[in-house]
């Protein structure tokens, strides 16, 4: 009887997306991807072979995360949708340097992490699965012990001054980068050493790109350079980078110098404040922040989680997540996304949260449903390559149009504390919208608007198409297939009744 009812439950779905929705092919760029980090000390133990002078007790030693663990998990980050991962640096490290900023040797790789045919092995197998691997390549620093800073031939690779003239944004903190040696990355012979290390695990392990962060110090002709290296070696090469400053300003030389995505800080910061509570309103979000060609998040292995924020206002962090991801996957921008997102993962401390991820909470609502979102952004083009427009508002309610060659689909984001509705005009008449989240169809009155209605803290995705009417063949299968259910029950219930009845009976004689 459970799989009768389970088999009526699902069949209206299975028919919803079986019907046929028009789709673009996409072409394969930066803005067609989804991006999952990778803090990789703190992700998943896949060797234990590798694990020396671990302690997990200690929040500041090696936890034991590694790159087979990566690889064990490939296929999940598939299932969610992502199509890259963004690991953390994997050269080799002074003891303790968990997070991989404090490198000893450029192209060497860190023991804890496995070893260059494991990074190799990564690779190849992110690429079977037609996902990217991206790795942070600190060029600023080196750690205090590497040996640049005792040769006598390298004196003049450190900068003696840095420049803190800079505001950092106000969500970010590396503490873990404090007081670092830094790096003349205007000294010609440095520039040459770090492009070849960064050819070296082009060579090596057949990365698909880099992310580099913007520090005061960082000179857009380091940028140039380095790009213009790597791109010698390997054409399809990408190169991220983390905008960690409260100032905009300076944003574009690094963008005009081959940054192909720039993670802004203060746009991260921005839809936090949006998102982490109901009742703000969404209407001026594509006036104040711009997030095309950029990677978008809502917290990172440099903030605080989104999570923390959320609970700290009273508010369920599944829901809040659920509008602030509507936003990013489904606005233009590359979604970036901190690993334990997906399970909502939170802490305490008003600090970047480094702990292992929690991947195995048991709470996959939010997974699921990251894959709907991933699904509906691959498949039509205008949520990752056509332009976006904010057409109507109601409070905190909202909704958005984006366009591409001909192709037109909306979402609406209603961040409200009760049900809120707009009505739109401009679609085309014989049309009605059909929801993709929550199975919803909006047709047109009788004077031609539509009224799109969401329940509080809800989303949904709409697109156009002709106008059916009511399905009337499909509504009598429903019935016919809800009548056969409540035959079914009927019928054991009296087969019940009778087998009861021959037992009572049986037993009085």
């Amino acid at each position: 009887m459970k799989k009768l009812f389970a088999a009526a439950a699902v069949l209206p779905f299975l028919l919803f997306y079986s019907q046929p929705i028009s789709a673009v092919e996409q072409e394969d760029t930066l803005a067609d991807e989804s991006i999952y980090y990778v803090l990789l000390d703190r992700f998943v133990n896949g060797n234990f072979d590798n694990d020396k002078k671990i302690d997990i007790e200690n929040p500041n030693a090696m936890h034991g995360g590694d790159l087979q663990g990566v690889i064990s998990k490939l296929d999940d980050l598939k299932d969610m949708g992502f199509t890259a991962v963004n690991i953390s640096p994997i050269m080799e490290n002074e003891k303790d340097g968990y997070h991989g900023f404090w490198v000893t040797d450029f192209t060497a790789i860190e023991p804890h992490s496995g070893t260059m045919e494991t990074a190799a092995e990564l690779v190849e197998e992110a690429h079977k699965r037609d996902m990217k691997v991206f790795m942070d390549f600190p060029v600023n620093h080196t750690s205090a012990s590497h040996p640049w800073l005792t040769d006598q031939d390298k004196q003049g690779w450190y900068a003696s001054e840095h420049d803190g003239e800079q505001e950092q944004a106000e969500l970010v903190q590396t503490p873990w980068l404090d007081d670092l040696p830094q790096l003349d990355l205007q000294n010609q012979e440095v520039v040459a050493a770090l492009s070849e290390a960064g050819k070296f695990w082009l060579e090596e392990t057949g990365l698909d790109g880099y992310r580099l962060g913007i520090e005061p110090d960082t000179p857009v002709s380091f940028v140039t350079d380095f790009s213009e290296a790597l791109h010698a070696e390997r054409q399809e090469f990408s190169l991220l980078a983390d905008w960690k400053h409260a100032d905009k300003e300076g944003m574009e030389p690094y963008r005009e110098a081959a940054i192909d995505l720039i993670i802004d800080y203060g746009q991260t910061q921005f839809l936090d404040q949006v998102f982490q509570a109901p009742g703000n309103e969404l209407s001026n979000l594509s006036d104040k922040i711009e997030t095309e060609n950029n990677g978008v998040a809502l917290d990172s292995q440099m903030t605080t989680r989104f999570t923390k924020k959320a609970i700290e206002l009273g508010e369920n962090p599944v829901t809040r997540w659920k509008l602030g991801l509507t936003y990013l996957y489904l606005s233009p921008g590359t979604p970036v996304i901190y690993q334990g997102s997906e399970v909502a993962m939170g802490n305490e401390d008003d600090a970047p949260d480094h702990r292992t991820a929690q991947l195995n909470s048991g709470n996959d609502e939010l997974s699921q449903y990251l894959e709907r979102l991933s699904a509906i952004r691959q498949q039509f083009a205008p949520f990752t390559k056509g332009d976006m427009e904010h057409v109507e508002s109601n409070g905190a309610m909202s909704l958005f149009k984006r366009s591409y060659e001909g192709e037109t689909v909306y979402f609406a984001i209603n961040n409200a504390t009760s049900t809120k509705a707009v009505t739109i005009d401009d679609i085309q008449a014989g049309k009605q919208l059909r929801g993709l989240l929550n199975d919803e169809t909006v047709r047109a009155d009788e004077e031609g608007y539509y009224k799109i209605g969401l329940d509080r803290e809800t989303a949904e995705v709409y697109v156009i198409e002709d106008d059916k009417g009511i399905n009337w063949l499909f509504v009598s299968f429903i019935i016919a297939v809800l009548g056969a259910f409540i035959f079914a029950i009927v019928f054991l219930k009296k087969k019940n009744k009778t087998l009861v009845s021959r037992t009572k009976n049986t037993k009085l004689r």
